[in-house]
């Protein structure tokens, strides 16, 4: 039960049903990088609690582009909507780290809805900010150009797969906790990897990204000039010797 305090969705059962909750919960399977969790040809079956690693959602088009949807970190769920609304899965699930991955049967769900009022709530809200998320991505491949889609996919990776970061130079930055190869980026924001190179490297000119292990750090000066809310994050330690601790960082302006 250590994850319990790691998702949202349980955290809202009151203790003392936890216990006849958990048996839902039981299915737990790790798996390797890349691997493929669902696709659209299949039956949706199961409800997925991601426990450790992280999973995108993604849709391919007819001619094998591959158009994400969003990622998934730890705590949270996917896969509900497919599973109350749709026979079949609607989109593709893959681990795009190493991952653990609670298995929720459709009729343990169904139940738990059905007991629960705040696991409903919980569910629509996920609805919601999900549909919000593509709503936002439709908007920033047809209104924007190259540098704005960039920017609006870098403040929607923060709020999706952000984590507090002491960088050595920078100070309190958020780190994007996922590597994310420059190609990918051309295919989130529908342009080519050299204009998503020359963007970036304007971008990190100007003091507003940078580069740590492979993944993108945005600086104090781009959190300031282009995002506003301000959920709680855990900060990733800049070093194996430093313990982690909470950081107030802002999330996206849409």
């Amino acid at each position: 039960m250590w994850f319990v305090g790691k998702s949202e969705l349980l955290s809202l059962i009151e203790c003392h049903c936890l216990d006849e909750v958990m048996p839902a919960f039981s299915d737990h399977r790790t798996l390797r990088k890349n691997a493929v969790i669902y696709r659209p040809d299949e039956s949706s079956e199961h409800v997925y609690l991601l426990k450790s690693g992280s999973v995108r959602l993604y849709r391919l088009t007819e001619d094998g582009q591959e158009i994400t949807l969003a990622f998934v970190k730890a705590g949270m769920i996917f896969g509900d909507g497919d599973v109350l609304n749709e026979e079949n899965y609607s989109h593709h699930a893959q681990a795009l780290t190493p991952s653990m991955v609670c298995y929720i049967r459709k009729a343990d769900f169904k139940e738990l809805l059905a007991r629960y009022d705040v696991i409903n709530q919980f569910v629509l809200r996920n609805h919601y900010l999900r549909w919000q998320e593509a709503q936002q991505l439709i908007e920033n491949l047809s209104l924007h150009d190259v540098r704005k889609r960039l920017v609006n996919i870098l403040v929607m990776f923060a709020g999706q797969v952000g984590a507090a970061h002491e960088h050595p130079e920078h100070g309190d930055t958020i780190l994007i906790d996922l590597p994310i190869a420059q190609d990918k980026l051309a295919e989130f924001i529908g342009t080519s990897r050299e204009s998503v190179n020359r963007h970036f490297s304007d971008l990190k000119a100007e003091g507003f990204v940078d580069m740590h292990e492979r993944k993108i750090v945005l600086t104090p000066a781009f959190v300031t000039r282009y995002i506003t809310r301000a959920p709680s994050f855990t900060a990733v330690p800049a070093s194996a010797s430093q313990a982690p601790r909470e950081f107030r960082a802002p999330l996206m302006r849409a």
